[in-house]
């Protein structure tokens, strides 16, 4: 038989400021906490300045095991801009409590770049409220 379950919750929402200083090419950074048994289920990578190497510059955003779970490399030297993350259902481990950003530049280093990660998320068995 089913039962309805009557636990709902809010989705939740996580931000953080970046800049090119904060990174070292092909190295993932973390920038958002995520507690066990979350699901991404929307967000944005933004840049709101163009980064500046030589040659190119990009951002995937991930975890700590897949750099690129949630949204594949990203050209952010053509221009600044805003792009959609990819939820995918994963469901976060107590060995991937983060979301961060892996950047890879070619050439000489970036010497602006500005941007910003925001996350929704879900947290799967947990309800803020009880609705009938």
């Amino acid at each position: 038989m089913f039962t309805k379950n009557n636990g709902h919750q809010h989705v939740r929402h996580a931000s953080a400021d970046f800049t090119f200083a904060d990174f070292v090419s092909a190295t993932y950074k973390e920038m958002i906490d995520l507690p066990a048994n979350a699901v991404v289920i929307g967000g944005r990578l933004i840049a709101d300045t163009a980064w500046n190497s030589a040659t190119s510059d990009t951002l995937a955003v991930g975890d700590n095991t897949t750099a690129a779970r949630y949204k594949a490399a990203q050209d952010v030297k053509t221009a600044a801009g805003l792009w959609a993350l990819v939820p995918t259902g994963f469901r976060v481990t107590n060995t991937q409590l983060g979301l961060g950003i892996t950047w890879t530049g070619v050439g000489a280093a970036p010497t602006a770049g500005v941007g910003r990660l925001e996350v929704e998320y879900i947290v799967e068995g947990a309800a803020d409220f009880s609705q009938r």
